[in-house]
């Protein structure tokens, strides 16, 4: 089974997130701050993170940074899932280390799919 990490400070946000991946299969730890995400992804090795860049501890493109930074060897994906929306941004999260970018509001069907891009589902 593959786990995702999932930093989003949204609790409505998150449980719908959770909700639809937890349907299909894949198994999610949710943290609210970035800095506890970043830990957990240290201490657990996650096969991909979802990460919202608008968190109220830390600035979630710096967040993104540091994992780049900290995980370089094990190439876990990082997904951008924002409010913060457009071409500029899309860009910037691919600077600032992202694989993926998917601007809020997303259906289910845009999540599976990009979560699908880099994981298989349970089968």
């Amino acid at each position: 089974m593959s786990h995702i990490l999932l930093i989003e400070d949204n609790q409505a946000n998150a449980d719908m997130m959770i909700h639809i991946l937890t349907s299909a299969g894949y198994e999610i730890r949710h943290f609210i701050r970035g800095l506890e995400g970043v830990k957990d992804a240290r201490h657990n090795k996650p096969d991909l993170i979802l990460l919202d860049f608008n968190l109220p501890d830390v600035d979630g493109r710096t967040l993104a940074l540091s994992l780049r930074k900290q995980m370089a060897a094990d190439s876990v994906p990082i997904v951008a899932c924002t409010a913060r929306t457009g071409a500029m941004e899309a860009a910037l999260a691919k600077q600032f280390g992202c694989s993926a970018f998917l601007p809020k509001p997303f259906d289910s069907s845009d999540l599976l799919d990009v979560v699908a891009s880099f994981l298989k589902t349970r089968t």
